[in-house]
């Protein structure tokens, strides 16, 4: 990316000349955060100048104070009101309050999505203390591995409880309990999936279990009758829990912690009392984010204002059910997008959640056949696997009147090939999204309507500020403006909001704060390297960390490749990562690309070739260094935990010789020849002369 042609604000002198630009120049800078050009398409809008200062559940409680009897979630075809949850959430508060808990502690939780995890997470907020959520799911099968990594988070972040379900804990927290108790934790608490469950719910989830298993097999979800081997399917899962059940009361009799059962503690807090904490910036959540490349997640710390300032915000663009609708609530609780965008936005909406604690990604058409949502909103993976679902063929989904993808990118192809999908099937829904990052609960933009342009991530939600400055000074914001002419301002995008975490924990700088001497403002960067047109829409390119060098020094910046690859009509999906090269002894690029749907029979050496001349080299703005020295062809990405393609298992694939080469002979002047051809052929194929 160029900005030479763009003027720098460099020092404080031409801040201040912004300010006074702003005055005599029809109110207009030229620096989004001063001008803030979406603010045309709030125009009749109500957007409230204050927030409430309160906890987040005190909100959730006057938003549907009329709505006690109503829905507020279903859970395995049990519907639980409005009411009962709020009651369950004040038995939380006690429960909590009776084991000690104290304003400012902090309880681990690693839990999957279940209704006493979002109860408990009620009640701490009620009285002041934080749910601090860890991914729940193993990365590794070594129990010993998965303990170590848990208890490195445990130290930095310093819970005094322990909030867990059987497996997690015979998993991940059984192997480490001597250290748990040398620092200082005694109580863990069990919850079990299945005690929210009636029966029917019981049955319910059994018939997933085998549906499950009848998709793997791409055998028919509607039969009359149950065979003998899918019964031994249930047969096993019963036993398996029974198994996990024996386990754990002989691990809770051993232990040296004091390990209870949640359903025990309900019994015995009824007389206990609680005090409500309505202190607006007290921190009442810490997540973590999907991205970290370290060995520990980075944590997130949300408080209480955070949290409110995102749900309204999201509130007035209409993100998220609609009053009296149902939402899929699928995302995990340790990721922000999940807890405030995916789950605590139903309910300030006065919707319904449907909470799905497991199912199988790539099969998510099922959860649309089985529970008929409303409102979907996931990462682009999920939705793209809609349209490979045969089953969902002949089904009318009028049911859905939102779907919105957000956590990562989708192609403009797949956008269009979904709205296609969704108004064949009979929905009158279009494909709405949102940029966001954990830091800021999740969702910052969002795009629908006049400003849901293709390829845009849309405008900042109501009151946040999104801005583009300088990517390459990292130790202060320099913000870019528009020059006369110009119809997009490219850099790296800032974001400031009340939704914005303070970005401390435990006295660490988590999260660094830029001051924007134009306006006083705190701001973070995203390190998300894009653009705003003049409408005030923005659009993400790249991650900016992506970048690396090759072995001779040269920058690859992986987004302007891959934006000129995805052109190409016979590709879907483009991503470019590093990689070492045995042969020149340093890095070099490697492309993995999925090649489009409809290609029937087509020389995949032939794709590389057009790729090579018709997109790279033919383009001014392309360099002979940036055409990857590899491509790998491929039927899928992979995709990690939080739904987002995974560059780290891209990066880590071993060269198979499957691969399809691009050796550029050239000297000092001039390109002399290319040869394209795969290892495992032996053959070369000159291209160029």
């Amino acid at each position: 990316m160029t900005i030479s042609n763009l003027q720098l604000c460099s020092d404080l002198k031409e801040l201040k000349e912004a300010k006074i630009d702003r005055e005599t120049s029809n109110g207009l800078t030229g620096y989004p955060h001063l001008d803030k050009p979406w603010m045309k398409f709030y125009d009749g809008m109500y957007i409230p100048e204050e927030e409430p200062q309160t906890n987040m559940v005190e909100v959730l409680k006057e938003r549907n104070k009329w709505k006690m009897d109503k829905t507020a979630y279903r859970y395995y075809g049990r519907d639980v009101s409005y009411g009962e949850m709020f009651h369950n959430a004040d038995l939380a508060s006690k429960v909590l309050t009776q084991l000690g808990v104290k304003k400012g502690d902090v309880i681990l939780s690693v839990v999957p999505n279940i209704p006493e995890e979002e109860e408990i997470w009620f009640g701490a907020t009620q009285i002041g203390a934080i749910c601090d959520y860890v991914d729940p799911r193993p990365d590794s099968t070594d129990i010993i591995a998965n303990s170590r990594k848990l208890l490195e988070i445990i130290k930095y972040e310093k819970p005094k409880y322990i909030v867990t379900i059987a497996p997690c804990y015979l998993g991940m927290i059984m192997p480490i309990e001597t250290q748990l108790k040398e620092l200082g934790i005694n109580d863990i608490v069990l919850l079990n999936p299945t005690d929210s469950m009636d029966e029917f719910g019981q049955m319910s989830y059994m018939i997933d279990v085998l549906n499950y298993e009848r998709l793997k097999k791409g055998e028919s979800l509607i039969k009359n009758d149950i065979s003998i081997k899918e019964l031994g399917i249930i047969s096993n899962k019963i036993a398996e829990m029974r198994k996990n059940e024996e386990l754990v009361n002989n691990a809770i009799y051993n232990s040296p912690l004091r390990v209870q059962h949640y359903k025990n503690l309900i019994k015995e807090c009824e007389n206990t009392s609680f005090e409500n904490v309505t202190d607006c910036e007290l921190i009442n959540y810490i997540g973590h984010t999907s991205g970290t490349s370290g060995a520990r997640p980075k944590p997130i710390a949300i408080s209480n204002k955070n949290a409110i300032s995102s749900v309204l915000q999201c509130g007035i663009v209409g993100a998220g059910p609609s009053d009296g609708e149902s939402g899929l609530h699928i995302l995990p609780g340790f990721a922000p997008f999940g807890r405030f965008n995916n789950d605590i936005l139903s309910y300030y909406n006065k919707g319904m959640n449907i909470h799905v604690p497991e199912f199988v990604f790539s099969e998510f058409g099922y959860l649309l056949l089985k529970d008929h949502p409303n409102s979907i909103m996931a990462p682009p993976a999920f939705l793209t696997s809609l349209l490979n679902c045969s089953y969902l063929e002949n089904v009318d989904l009028s049911f859905i009147h939102k779907i919105v993808y957000g956590g990562d990118t989708m192609t403009y192809k797949d956008e269009e090939a979904l709205n296609k999908w969704l108004k064949k099937h009979g929905s009158l829904a279009e494909i709405e999204k949102g940029h966001g990052m954990s830091e800021f609960c999740g969702c910052g933009t969002y795009a629908k309507d006049a400003y849901n342009k293709p390829g845009t991530i849309g405008i900042p939600i109501a009151k946040t500020i999104y801005t583009i400055v300088d990517p390459d000074i990292d130790d202060r914001l320099v913000p870019l403006r528009f020059n006369e002419g110009e119809e997009r301002l490219y850099g790296e995008i800032a974001v400031s909001s009340d939704h914005v975490t303070c970005g401390k924990l435990n006295g660490d700088v988590i999260v660094p704060h830029y001051k924007m001497d134009s306006d006083g403002r705190n701001y973070i960067r995203t390190r998300d390297l894009g653009y705003m047109d003049k409408d005030g829409c923005f659009y993400i390119e790249q991650r900016k960390d992506r970048s690396f060098a090759r072995i001779d020094g040269f920058k690859i910046k992986p987004y302007e490749i891959e934006k000129i690859i995805q052109q190409n009509k016979n590709v879907k999906y483009v991503q470019i990562v590093p990689y070492y090269d045995d042969d020149v002894k340093g890095t070099m690029v490697m492309c993995h690309l999925v090649l489009s749907d409809d290609l029937d029979d087509i020389d995949e050496v032939d794709v590389v070739r057009d790729v090579v001349y018709n997109n790279i080299l033919a383009n001014p703005t392309m360099n002979s260094r940036q055409i990857p020295a590899k491509f790998k062809i491929r039927t899928a990405m992979p995709i990690n935990k939080g739904g987002k393609i995974d560059f780290k298992a891209l990066e880590a694939e071993e060269i198979t010789g499957d691969e399809i080469n691009v050796v550029i002979n050239e000297t000092n002047i001039a390109i002399e020849s290319i040869d394209i051809f795969r290892t495992r052929d032996k053959k070369k194929i000159k291209t160029l002369k």
